[in-house]
C-alpha cells in the first residue's frame, strides 16, 4: 500500500509543477530574436501576431487587384 500512495503522491507533485509552469508561460512568452532570449507579455505577441496577419491581408488584396488590372487590362 505504501508503494502505491508514493506513486499517487509522485503524480500529483508533478501535476502540480505542471501547472505552475502552465500559469507561468501563460504570463509571459519566450521569444528568440537576435539569438537573445527575451521575454515578452502574452498580449504583446498576440498584437504582433494579429499585425503580420493584417499585412498579410492586405498583400493578398493588393495581388488580387493586380491580377484584375491584368485581366481587364
Amino acid at each position: 500500500m505504501k508503494k502505491a500512495f508514493g506513486v499517487i503522491e509522485l503524480l500529483i507533485s508533478f501535476l502540480l509543477l505542471s501547472i505552475i509552469i502552465a500559469g507561468f508561460m501563460h504570463m509571459t512568452l519566450i521569444q528568440m530574436q537576435d539569438g537573445q532570449m527575451k521575454h515578452t507579455r502574452l498580449e504583446d505577441a498576440q498584437e504582433q501576431a494579429d499585425q503580420m496577419i493584417d499585412e498579410i491581408q492586405n498583400i493578398k488584396q493588393k495581388n488580387l487587384e493586380y491580377e484584375k488590372e491584368l485581366l481587364n487590362d
